[in-house]
């Protein structure tokens, strides 16, 4: 496990598959409604989060939406995806819960500029900390599609994921009224 600006970083094996999942856990000091707020706005997301073009809310059922994300990687060929998004609110604890998962059957087709990414799977959890702020943890597993390396795929997603978790909470705590 590495630890990174207070970002504990570990990457465990999945069973089948030569690819990682990535888990970041850290101590926010937002509220998880906070944090849920950032998470549920897609299209203020390429304002902020590192590598990320575009991001489309294609369908919105309320607590579940259909997102189509264009990502700049660097040396490779630029990636899009089509994601499933799902939140929830446990009322009685006040965490949160944000799943994705790509999908194929629905969004644009893919497009000659792009590498479509079509397995990737990310999960938000936040939870109230006893002493204030939020207890959060990222987890994510993606294969970005074309001809790389599995080992450099699992090392860009443990180096990049820090990132990613960093933009999000530092964005909560920008748009958290002080307390």
């Amino acid at each position: 496990m590495d630890v990174e600006h207070g970002i504990a970083i570990d990457a465990r094996e999945v069973e089948g598959s030569t690819l990682h999942e990535v888990r970041a856990t850290t101590h926010a000091d937002v509220t998880p409604a906070a944090i849920l707020a950032v998470l549920w706005r897609h299209e203020e997301h390429p304002t902020f989060v590192p590598h990320l073009l575009r991001a489309d809310v294609l369908r919105d059922a309320g607590d579940e939406r259909i997102v189509y994300e264009q990502i700049s990687l660097p040396v490779l060929k630029d990636r899009d995806v089509v994601l499933r998004a799902k939140r929830t609110i446990d009322p009685t604890t006040g965490a949160i819960d944000v799943t994705t998962a790509s999908i194929t059957d629905e969004g644009p087709p893919p497009s000659s500029r792009f590498v479509r990414v079509e397995s990737s799977a990310g999960h938000w959890h936040a939870a109230p900390a006893a002493g204030g702020g939020s207890d959060v943890t990222y987890t994510i597993r993606t294969d970005p599609g074309g001809r790389v390396p599995d080992w450099i795929v699992n090392r860009a997603q443990r180096e990049a994921v820090p990132d990613l978790v960093r933009a999000i909470l530092d964005r909560a705590k920008s748009a958290e009224p002080a307390r």
